[in-house]
């Protein structure tokens, strides 16, 4: 499995399938009463007005303005004039190849320009090629398909909003107008890098509110993935078949089942080096090292799982992936994985 995260797995995965997993016996005498809490309806109306009041509401009519520094990329919709000649206006989308098709000019590659730079371009190669003599072009994005984040799970308005200029976590979620009352408050955040390798982040909403650090909110990049899962969930990474939330029963689900609920562990995992991170509130959080292959066989106690709970499987033999899921203050924190090609 290249791809560290699957968004797609949050829907469809079978949540407690036994795939690749097995069945697990949980002695009752490990088991033991959970922390966790649920979110109530006015925590999350209170966390709304939150959203609100610290971010602008998104236009997704298409029609908003770029600012100067907008590069264009494929999927973008420009309307491009040229002043001298109206029967070389036109409305055009950028390809995949980065192209515009362009009259007389034909295909015109604009990807990585500014509209500014777009301009010049196509004046210049309107001027080359002796179709007008002093050519004056506007070029004006009318969608930036190319900028998008995708925002899913329990929100009001599940969909993919535009990035145009510098757009944060909380505006994402603005966008979206907010969380539902079935909403957690520790939100998924998955990114493909220029590399293609991919990042999640875990944040959680009640610290990143209550910071007064405006440079503590995520900064949005174009593509991201941010999903809100229903309250009380952990979360299963590494070298699992379905890396992603899960729900939890109050006082019940284990660090075993969660694995089972993830699809069981993958063939190169490393039973023996398993993290539980558990969140304990005001930046601080516990690390603990377990052993899948003792407790499958009653040789160790199976954790019982909190909400925010977090469970990353090692790989056996092939590298050490684990670098930390760091809940500062605001709640924010990076796990790189790339799992060994099978």
């Amino acid at each position: 499995m290249k791809n560290k995260i699957s968004f797609l797995a949050f829907f469809l995965a079978v949540l407690f399938a036994g795939c690749g997993g097995g069945s697990v016996s949980v002695p009752q005498s490990t088991r033991q009463e959970s922390g966790r809490q649920y979110s109530s309806s006015q925590e999350i109306q209170k966390m709304n007005s939150q959203l609100v009041s610290q971010t602008v509401p998104a236009n997704t009519s298409g029609n908003t303005s770029a600012p100067a520094g907008y590069l264009i990329g494929p999927a973008d919709l420009l309307e491009i004039r040229v002043f001298e000649s109206d029967k070389l206006n036109t409305t055009v989308r950028v390809s995949s190849r980065g192209e515009i098709t362009v009259p007389l000019l034909n295909n015109v590659n604009v990807e990585g320009l500014t509209a500014r730079e777009t301009e010049i371009k196509l004046e210049n190669l309107l001027k080359n090629e002796q179709y007008i003599d002093e050519p004056h072009v506007g070029v004006f994005v009318m969608e930036h398909k190319s900028k998008v984040v995708s925002v899913m799970g329990y929100v009001n308005q599940p969909g993919v909003y535009e990035l145009v200029g510098t757009k944060t976590l909380l505006d994402a979620l603005a966008y979206a107008q907010g969380l539902n009352d079935e909403a957690g408050t520790l939100v998924y955040v998955t990114r493909t890098e220029n590399d293609g390798s991919k990042n999640s982040y875990l944040v959680d909403l009640d610290e990143l509110l209550a910071s007064r650090n405006p440079n503590d909110n995520l900064e949005m990049k174009p593509g991201d993935v941010v999903y809100v899962p229903e309250a009380a969930n952990v979360f299963v990474d590494g070298a699992v078949f379905k890396p992603g939330a899960y729900p939890i029963n109050e006082g019940e689900t284990t660090v075993s089942e969660a694995i089972v609920m993830a699809g069981g562990v993958m063939s190169f995992a490393d039973k023996g080096s398993v993290k539980l991170i558990r969140y304990l509130g005001n930046g601080r959080k516990e690390v603990q090292d377990l052993d899948l292959g003792r407790i499958q066989d009653g040789r160790e106690d199976d954790p019982i799982l909190n909400e925010k709970d977090a469970i990353v499987v090692g790989a056996s033999g092939i590298k050490s992936f684990f670098y930390g899921l760091n809940f500062n203050v605001f709640g924010l924190g990076g796990v790189g994985y790339d799992p060994p090609a099978r």
